[in-house]
């Protein structure tokens, strides 16, 4: 789709030149290759696939209509998020991962203000998301950025784990 350098928060230039963000689908490899590893870790982290059935059919990689990889300076893909149609001007960010190598760098944080601002150049009027109780640190990222948590929408309405969030997205003010 597209292939940009962005500018990302919290970073100086040095570290802003060392990143950029490639959008794609979820059948693209690269971002199946993610989905796979991220299969694993929330496997890993529920005690096994057979924990977790009822989330999978609500998080397939086909079903990500953009998807954004981001790459370190070396050309090697480091992290990983996408969006997916919800309905009603709503679009669901999934897979928002970064490399354990590559962490602490605010990839995630740089990541979500990318997620927010293409959804909303592409209409969509507020980003919904699901996380587990368990993962604190993304709750606290979600919630940093101004994410509200909202009852659970379909189809984790009926998970206990499940925790959901969601940000309205400002308008485009168009001045001339």
């Amino acid at each position: 789709m597209t292939d940009r350098r962005a500018l990302m928060p919290h970073a100086n230039k040095e570290q802003m030149s060392n990143y950029r963000i490639r959008w794609t689908d979820g059948n693209d490899w690269e971002f199946e290759e993610f989905h796979a590893i991220t299969e694993n870790f929330y496997n890993q982290l529920v005690g096994g696939p057979q924990n977790r059935q009822s989330f999978v059919p609500g998080n397939q990689s086909k079903d990500v209509k953009y998807a954004m990889i981001v790459y370190s300076k070396d050309d090697v893909p480091v992290a990983c998020s996408g969006l997916k149609e919800h309905g009603n001007g709503d679009v669901e960010i999934k897979r928002v991962w970064v490399q354990p190598p590559f962490r602490g760098h605010h990839l995630a944080t740089f990541m979500m203000r990318e997620l927010e601002t293409f959804a909303r150049e592409h209409g969509y009027k507020r980003t919904v998301l699901m996380t587990r109780e368990r993962m604190d640190y993304a709750i606290k990222l979600y919630e940093g950025l101004g994410y509200k948590r909202i009852e659970n929408y379909p189809p984790y309405q009926h998970m206990d784990d499940a925790v959901c969030y969601a940000k309205d997205l400002p308008a485009i003010s168009l001045t001339v």
